[in-house]
């Protein structure tokens, strides 16, 4: 697999695709359904943001096929009262396409991460996912992430 980073909203607005349908079905009364427009208007507005990157993972056999991709940002938590801030790693999203799900890419991405955290002296990695996932669930902890919030939300 090749690495490169990519600024091409209209590509991210085609590639989100895949990330909102599964969001989608897992909570369909939560998500809007998929807008490829707004998406690459979105996308277009957070590559004007320098602490936000996008990794995009090319198949070795067809350099026009995109495998996976990485979407992080570099965040200052600020210190309150309450706790300390720190700077973080935040994962928005990690995407494997389907057809090459199974190969271990998912390692790759956070091994990615991890480095680049190094690379830019950040001590904290962050992402979020949700419940019914339960494959991220199990990636994530094998790779030695651990809870340490949760959000719940009560429908009135």
């Amino acid at each position: 697999m090749k690495i490169i980073e990519t600024k091409d909203a209209k590509l991210m607005g085609l590639l989100g695709r895949v990330m909102q349908e599964k969001h989608i079905e897992l909570y369909p009364d939560f998500f809007k359904p998929y807008d490829t427009e707004a998406v690459t208007a979105s996308f277009i507005e957070h590559f004007k943001n320098p602490k936000q990157a996008v990794y995009l993972w090319q198949d070795d056999d067809n350099q026009d096929a995109i495998a996976a991709y990485l979407w992080l940002e570099e965040e200052e938590i600020a210190e309150s009262v309450y706790r300390f801030g720190y700077t973080r790693l935040y994962l928005h999203h990690i995407l494997i396409l389907p057809s090459y799900q199974g190969r271990g890419l998912s390692t790759e991405l956070l091994k990615f991460a991890d480095h680049y955290a190094k690379e830019h002296q950040i001590q904290h990695v962050e992402l979020h996912y949700w419940p019914n996932n339960g494959i991220a669930k199990h990636t994530y902890e094998k790779y030695g992430y651990q809870v340490y919030t949760e959000i719940a939300q009560k429908r009135i």
